[in-house]
């Protein structure tokens, strides 16, 4: 619960189907650590093009074609109208290999950087948000060190492929926060290319309806 609202991040990876836009490449894993059931995982860049080398998310085409073009327009008028407009905090912070999940949280979302805001439907986790996922008597350890058995294995956002986090590094003009393969928290550049799990809030409005949360029988909305 995040200002009143619910969030939801994606389970697996979306894919070329629902951000109707091709992949800048397709990556079958030879790893263990994947958790989804895609045969191949679908990358993208995160400033939505290789000619993009700027980590402003008002710039990026995968925010702004992508997720809230294509993608959004896919989920249909009924769901997209459960979903609320956010002012998404896209200010980022500086890299540090020792950065916990209260210094991203803090420095990010409630300091000066929170100041720089992008007003829009869908976005992308932010690395706060991961660090958090994971059980309380690790919030302490580096989001760097997360790369081992008790974070990743404790970690319900991590999902075992790499991938973007919406936090951009405020020390450079395009390097952003990936979570990696092995689930730790680390530097990349908007050209790179990795998984995309999309991320929106829900209007207060919605209720539940039913449902248990499993993925058997999901929670259903009204």
């Amino acid at each position: 619960m995040f200002d009143g609202q619910v969030k939801l991040i994606k389970y697996d990876y979306a894919g070329e189907s629902t951000l109707g836009t091709a992949p800048a490449s397709n990556v079958t894993l030879s790893s263990s650590y994947y958790k989804g059931s895609l045969s191949r995982i679908p990358y993208y860049y995160w400033s939505g093009s290789s000619s993009n080398i700027s980590n402003t998310w008002s710039s990026s085409t995968l925010n702004t074609d992508i997720l809230n073009g294509t993608y959004l327009n896919t989920l249909g008028s009924e769901w997209s109208s459960l979903i609320a407009t956010t002012s998404w905090k896209v200010g980022g912070m500086a890299w540090s290999t020792t950065n916990t999940a209260k210094q991203y949280y803090t420095t990010e979302l409630e300091g000066s950087s929170s100041s720089t805001t992008y007003s829009a439907k869908v976005g992308l986790m932010y690395v706060s948000e991961y660090g958090y996922a994971t059980s309380p008597e690790n919030w302490n350890t580096a989001l760097n060190n997360y790369a081992n058995d008790t974070n990743r294995n404790n970690n319900w956002l991590y999902m075992g492929a790499p991938e973007w986090t919406i936090s951009r590094s405020s020390d450079g003009s395009n390097g952003v926060f990936v979570v990696d393969l092995v689930g730790g928290v680390v530097y990349g550049y908007v050209f790179f290319r990795d998984g995309v799990r999309p991320s929106f809030s829900l209007e207060s409005s919605v209720v539940l309806s039913g449902g248990s949360g499993s993925s058997a029988d999901p929670y259903r909305l009204a």
